[in-house]
C-alpha cells in the first residue's frame, strides 16, 4: 500500500504540476489580452484628443487665411499711410499664424495616422491573441475530457477516488491472505469420499426410479 500511496503522490504532483502550467499560461495569456486591450482603448482615447484638435487647427487656420485676405483689402482701402502699414503689419502676423498652424496641423495628421495604424495593430493582435486562446482553450477542455478531467469533483478528486478503490481492494485480498486457514490434508479427503458416496447414492435412486 505504501507503494500505491508514493504512486498516488507522484501523479497527484504531476497532474497539479500540469494543471498549474496550464492555469499560468492562460493566466499570462489573460493579462496580455488585458494590457492589449487596456493600450487599445488609451490609444482611441488619444485619436479622438487629436482629432479634436485637428478640427480646431482647421477652424483656426481658415479664419487666419480669411484674416491675410482682410487685412491685405483694408491694406488696400486705407487713405491714411499709417493705417495702412498697420493693416500690412497685421497681415504679415496673421500669415506667420498660418503658418504655425499648417505646420501644427501637418504634426497632428501624421499623429493621427500613427494612432490609426497603432490601433489597427493593437485590435488586430487583439483579435490574434483571442482566437489562439480560444482554441488552446478547447484543445485543453478536449485533452482534459479524454483524460476524465473535466468536472465533479475535479481530476486530483477523481484521482483520489480511483486509487481509494484500488487500495480498498488491494487491502481485502492483504486481509484475506493473512488470515487464510491451513488445508488439513485428512478432513479433505473425508469431505471427497462422503460427497462421493452421496453422488452415488443419487444416482442409484434416478436407476430405480427408471426400473
Amino acid at each position: 500500500m505504501n507503494r500505491v500511496k508514493r504512486w498516488t503522490m507522484s501523479v497527484t504532483s504531476w497532474v497539479d504540476g500540469v494543471l498549474a502550467q496550464v492555469e499560468n499560461h492562460e493566466a499570462t495569456v489573460n493579462s496580455a489580452i488585458a494590457r492589449v486591450r487596456r493600450s487599445t482603448a488609451q490609444a482611441r482615447v488619444q485619436l479622438r484628443r487629436v482629432e479634436r484638435d485637428q478640427q480646431a487647427l482647421r477652424d483656426s487656420l481658415v479664419k487666419e487665411e480669411e484674416a491675410v485676405l482682410a487685412w491685405r483689402r483694408r491694406a488696400k482701402a486705407a487713405l491714411d499711410d499709417e493705417k495702412a502699414l498697420e493693416c500690412l503689419r497685421r497681415r504679415k502676423a496673421a500669415e506667420r499664424r498660418v503658418l504655425t498652424l499648417r505646420q501644427r496641423l501637418t504634426e497632428q495628421e501624421r499623429a493621427q495616422k500613427e494612432l490609426s495604424g497603432g490601433i489597427k495593430l493593437l485590435r488586430g493582435r487583439l483579435s490574434e491573441l483571442t482566437e489562439r486562446k480560444n482554441i488552446m482553450r478547447t484543445r485543453q477542455s478536449h485533452a482534459e475530457a479524454a483524460h476524465g478531467m473535466t468536472s465533479g469533483a475535479g481530476p486530483i478528486g477523481d484521482l483520489e477516488e480511483v486509487f481509494d478503490r484500488w487500495e480498498s481492494r488491494v487491502g481485502e485480498i492483504e486481509i484475506a491472505t493473512d488470515y487464510v486457514e491451513p488445508i488439513d490434508a485428512f478432513e479433505a479427503e473425508i469431505d471427497d469420499e462422503e460427497e462421493s458416496r452421496a453422488l452415488q447414492i443419487e444416482l442409484d435412486e434416478l436407476r430405480a426410479e427408471q426400473e
